[in-house]
């Protein structure tokens, strides 16, 4: 964790320095919907979920951009089964990579086109199974120790597609973005992420 913070420190510190115009940071909050897709998905059922993070546009030309960040977001499914119901959360620090292209309108904004991959690391989150009246909680990710027996989690990495058009504002953006995963849940699963975010901003 401390290495990818590094990282993530060592990335931004030479985005700024090689940039040619300013740099524009913002706060972003976002609420949308996730799910799974993929083999072993079917039943899933979409969950409300928010993500909060921090972002920055660093621009390579005149219309086009590179946008990177740090962002909590929130993930997972519910879905029903016989005689149970199981509502699964997964909560991850994400570092989106995306090039975002710039088109100037008649009106005072611009509309933005963002296109590339995404890396996340699953911190933490529960997994609720519902019997009845009886309610069983365990981790997300990591491994859980149920009545003498031990429950294999999610997979912490993550890594997808994502995709997005946003109107920009001067201090302003709001948009949606669309979040793809590529990395399997669990070895034994092949199902993976899927997330659709509305989102809000703010430039400074």
């Amino acid at each position: 964790m401390r290495k990818l913070i590094l990282c993530i420190v060592c990335i931004f510190s030479a985005l700024c320095a090689s940039a040619q115009t300013k740099v524009t940071w913002s706060m972003e909050l976002g609420l949308g919907m996730s799910t799974w897709m993929g083999n072993g998905s079917d039943g899933s059922n979409p969950m409300f979920n928010p993500k909060v993070g921090v972002g920055i546009d660093v621009p390579l030309s005149g219309l086009v951009s590179f946008q990177t960040g740090l962002t909590w977001a929130s993930k997972g499914a519910s879905y029903k089964m016989e005689g149970y119901k199981t509502k699964v959360n997964q909560n991850y620090l994400e570092m989106p990579l995306l090039a975002a292209f710039h088109v100037g309108t008649a009106a005072n904004f611009d509309m933005v086109f963002t296109a590339g991959p995404y890396l996340a690391y699953g911190v933490n989150g529960k997994r609720n199974i519902d019997i009845d009246d009886l309610t069983v909680s365990y981790n997300t990710f990591g491994e859980s120790k149920i009545e003498g027996e031990i429950v294999s989690g999610l997979r912490r990495f993550d890594a997808g597609v994502m995709a997005g058009v946003a109107l920009d504002f001067k201090r302003w953006t709001v948009g949606l973005d669309g979040e793809f995963g590529c990395c399997k849940l669990a070895s034994n699963s092949k199902t993976r992420n899927l997330a659709f975010f509305f989102t809000a901003g703010y430039k400074f």
